[in-house]
This record gives structure tokens, sequence and C-alpha cells, in this order.
């Protein structure tokens, strides 16, 4: 809720509040992450298994799309157009130097030990954010959804390795991060614009989504990554 307010506020003109707008294209733009999401599982393991350095070309393409996207949206454009582009940004970069390494077991960002590493970045953000005003807010967006993503992965996985996926703790986890994905969604919404409620959709997305990893945990359903070994 935070990274959203920051986001919204580092805006420099606000136009005309147009709600039914906004929650059109919260909406949309939650269903194509999903879809994003889903897609790039399946697509990920067919390049995991496409050879040896198929991983890290990929991730390296990703990483690379992600900087040139984030330089770009920063040097050409403003506001919260800037934002979005920069969001978008941030996803590959986090894809390609944080989720591929983590499931292909090259580096551990989910560990315990990643917490000393994690709570200076995110105070070093939350306060260069709130107290430079005339940051890039393509840059602002790039730096911004590695950080919430990175910190929903961590309490969920820290959850689950302390207490386990049917505990009362992962329970209230996942409440916890529903009402953070509602909040999300409507902040985005009653701003009342194009780009805040694609903001607010994308956050709402991977807020559902991890709670969907805990849900993933507890057998309850299947991960789209598991449906191809369903038989």
């Amino acid at each position: 809720m935070n990274l959203l307010l920051i986001l919204l506020n580092s805006s420099d003109v606000r136009p005309n509040v147009n709600v039914p707008i906004a929650a059109f294209f919260c909406t949309a733009s939650f269903l194509f992450f999903i879809l994003v999401h889903i897609f790039g599982a399946k697509l990920f393991i067919v390049i995991r298994y496409s050879g040896r350095m198929g991983p890290h070309i990929f991730a390296i393409n990703l990483f690379l799309i992600g900087v040139a996207g984030a330089v770009l949206s920063a040097s050409l454009l403003s506001g919260e157009a800037a934002l979005v582009l920069g969001v978008t940004s941030g996803i590959l970069i986090w894809t390609a130097a944080g989720d591929i390494p983590e499931q292909m077991k090259w580096i551990s960002p989910l560990t315990r030990k990643s917490i000393i590493i994690y709570l200076p970045l995110l105070l070093i953000w939350g306060v260069g954010c709130y107290y430079y005003s005339n940051l890039p807010h393509a840059l602002i967006g790039a730096t911004g959804y590695p950080m919430a993503i990175w910190g929903l992965n961590l309490a969920r996985s820290r959850v689950l390795a302390r207490w386990g996926p049917s505990s009362l703790p992962s329970t209230v986890l996942i409440i916890l991060t529903a009402m953070l994905a509602g909040g999300a969604a409507a902040v985005g919404i009653v701003h009342g614009t194009i780009f805040s409620g694609i903001i607010g959709g994308i956050l709402f997305s991977i807020a559902i989504w991890s709670a969907l990893e805990v849900i993933w945990e507890r057998g309850m359903a299947r991960g789209p990554w598991q449906m191809k070994n369903k038989n």
C-alpha cells in the first residue's frame, strides 16, 4: 500500500477523476498480469529444459530490456505514464535478477539471511522516495516493484518455513495479503486515472499471486507450472 501511495503522490499533475475508467483499467491490468504470470511460468519450463544456457540467456535478455525500458521511460516521460512503464521495467528486472535465479538455485533471496539485505535496502528506497521528490518517476517504479515483490515473497517464505502452509500464521498471511490486494485496487480506482488504475491492478495482482502461492503450498490447488505433470 505504501508503494502505491508513493507512486501516486509522485505525480506532478492529477488529471480529472474518472473512477469507472480507472476501475476498467485496474481489472484489465489484473487479468493481463495474471495471464502473463501463467504464460511466463509455462514458458520458463520450456526454456529451463531447452539447454544449459537457455535460462542464462533468457534472464540476461530480460534484465537488459528492463534496464533499457527504465532508462528510456525516465528520459522521455514523466508523471504516471513514466511510473507505469517503470513498474513494467521493474517486473522484467525482478524476473531476471530475482525470480529466475531463485528458481534455478543460483541465489537464495528468500532465506533468513536475505532479511539482513532486504531491510536496509527497503529503508534506503523509502527514505529516497520520501525526501527526494525530484527522482524520476520511472526510477521509482522500476525499483519499487522489485522491493514490493521481494518483500511479499520474503514474508511468505519465512512464514511457511517457520510454521508451515497449514498453520494459523499462514492463514493470517493469506488474509493480510488479500486485504493488501483489495486496498491497492481501491486506492488505484479512487485516484481515478488510467495509470493509477493500471498500477492498482498490478499491485492487486502481485498480492493475490502471493496469496495463491500459500494456497498452492497447502495443496489446495495446483500451480500453473504443475499442470503439465497432472498425469
